[in-house]
This record gives structure tokens, sequence and C-alpha cells, in this order.
């Protein structure tokens, strides 16, 4: 899209065995790079969607019960790789950040939040509230850290509402409706709930970079890798004590299925698939 330039970067990784994710009789740990897209929009300005982890990450997860998080998914944290320092790399500072779109609140996903202090935030409205009065265990459960939050967060979060919804073009199907988020009609706000209430996915038409012609369809944590989608592989189900729904889950894995096999021209990003990453790396 000649109006609008998208790039996607990581910010560190996880690792977690292949047998959960993909239900493989794989063991081995599969790398899962934390990833982020900065768009800098032409009346928007820059707009983050999610940023990946911080050292914040760190720094959270140093006693109990925070620990049993870095404890699951064992993270590396390059404090060059972080959402700041690459930014900063392309001569974009922390307060040319005039937006950040947040999928949903899980600490992978939000851990530099604070490093940019001009930012509003927008993200579904019942994503923060189930998760924004959570501590200790129940936090944790949830894959939330509240100390990653900035203090004044609420003032400068911007909720995208259900008002604001809309059926959505033909072409999107299944996904029947969604947000315009900058009123161009180029950027859509795609309800994804199950693994997290509330989550967020992004479809960008025709921002698929590299490939003017493709639409982009960012869709978080609704499914972790590629290979899921393609080879109709849902995680292991001990996945699902960390959903906030299964069936949801399920519903929505399906859809993401359906559109892949349909063929449409979209490329379909999870915000964790190596896979993906490293192609998309190749195309810039």
């Amino acid at each position: 899209m000649s109006e609008a330039k998208i790039e996607i970067l990581q910010a560190g990784y996880c690792v977690h065995p292949e047998h959960v994710v993909l239900r493989t009789w794989k063991f081995s740990p599969m790398r899962f790079p934390s990833m982020f897209a900065v768009i800098e929009h032409p009346r928007e300005g820059v707009v983050l969607f999610d940023t990946g982890y911080s050292q914040r990450f760190l720094e959270q997860t140093q006693r109990f019960p925070e620990c049993l998080y870095r404890w699951v998914t064992p993270p590396t944290i390059d404090p060059e790789e972080s959402a700041l320092s690459q930014l900063s790399k392309r001569g974009i500072g922390p307060g040319d950040v005039r937006l950040v779109v947040i999928s949903h609140f899980h600490a992978d996903h939000v851990s530099a939040l604070a490093d940019f202090p001009r930012a509003r935030y927008l993200h579904f409205p019942e994503a923060w509230e189930s998760v924004r009065h959570r501590r200790g265990f129940g936090a944790v459960r949830k894959g939330f850290l509240p100390g990653l939050i900035p203090e004044d967060f609420e003032r400068r979060s911007d909720p995208v509402v259900a008002e604001r919804t809309v059926d959505l073009p033909p072409e999107m199907r299944p996904f029947p409706r969604g947000v315009d988020l900058f009123g161009d009609e180029r950027f859509w706000a795609i309800p994804l709930p199950g693994h997290a209430t509330g989550q967020l996915g992004l479809w960008v038409r025709e921002g698929c970079p590299g490939r003017s012609d493709t639409d982009l369809f960012l869709v978080a944590d609704a499914c972790w890798s590629c290979r899921s989608f393609q080879e109709r592989r849902r995680p292991h189900r001990i996945t699902g004590l960390l959903f906030d729904s299964t069936r949801e889950y399920r519903r929505i894995f399906d859809e993401i299925v359906a559109l892949h096999e349909r063929g449409s021209a979209v490329r379909i990003l999870p915000s964790h698939c190596e896979e993906s990453l490293s192609e998309l790396i190749k195309t810039d």
C-alpha cells in the first residue's frame, strides 16, 4: 500500500515443546519469536501492533508467583532487540510512537508499553476488563503481569468499542465484522476471542511486506504457527488450562483454517511463528 508502510520485527523469543503446540510426537523445544509490527501511517504517524518482550519482563518475573511465567515459557531477551532499540535504529524516538494497538494483555505482547510515553493504547475494552483487577496467581494464570502496565494507562487508553463495528467486505469472510481503526478501510480490528478475552487481530488491506497486492492478517495468538492452520493442528488440550474459552478458541481456529483453505490473497501471520518471520525477512 503506497500511503502506509508496515514492517514486522521480533523482540525476544521463548521456547516450548513442539508436542504441546502442534500435537506431534516431537518433544524438542520450538522457538517462538515475539513479533510486533511497526506501521508508518500518513495521518496517524507511527503505530505499533503489540510490543514484544522487553527487559521489564525479566524484572517483573523475579519473584514468586510471577517467576512461574518465566519457568513455563523460558524467554531469551536481547536488549538490542527491544522495540525501543529497534525503532531508535530506524530514527523513531519513544515520543514518536502515537498509537499502540494491543492484541491482548499477555506479557509477551505488552512488555514495552511503558517505553512510549506519548502513545494512546487501542484495545477491545473486554480485554482490559478481564485482567485489570488480577494479581498474584490469578494474574499469572492469565499471562498478565500488572507491573508492565504504565501508571497512566487508563488515561491514555482508547478502547475500540462495539458501536464502531461494521460488516466487513466479502473477501474477508469468514470473519463477518470488524472496526475500521483509522477510517481509511485499510486497518481493520477483528475480534479473535478464545486464547484471551477480547483478543484483537489486525487485518491490513494490501499491506503485506513485499507484496502490495496481498493483505496481511495479524492473528496474534489465535494460533501459534503457520503449520497449525496449514496442517489443521490444534495445540495439545493441556493448553486449554490457559485459554479463556476453549470453545471460542476452536471456533476462531476453524475460521482461520477456512480462510487459509479458501486461497484468499491474505498472508495469515501468527505472532509467534518463526517460519513466517523468516520468510518475511527474506521478502524484505
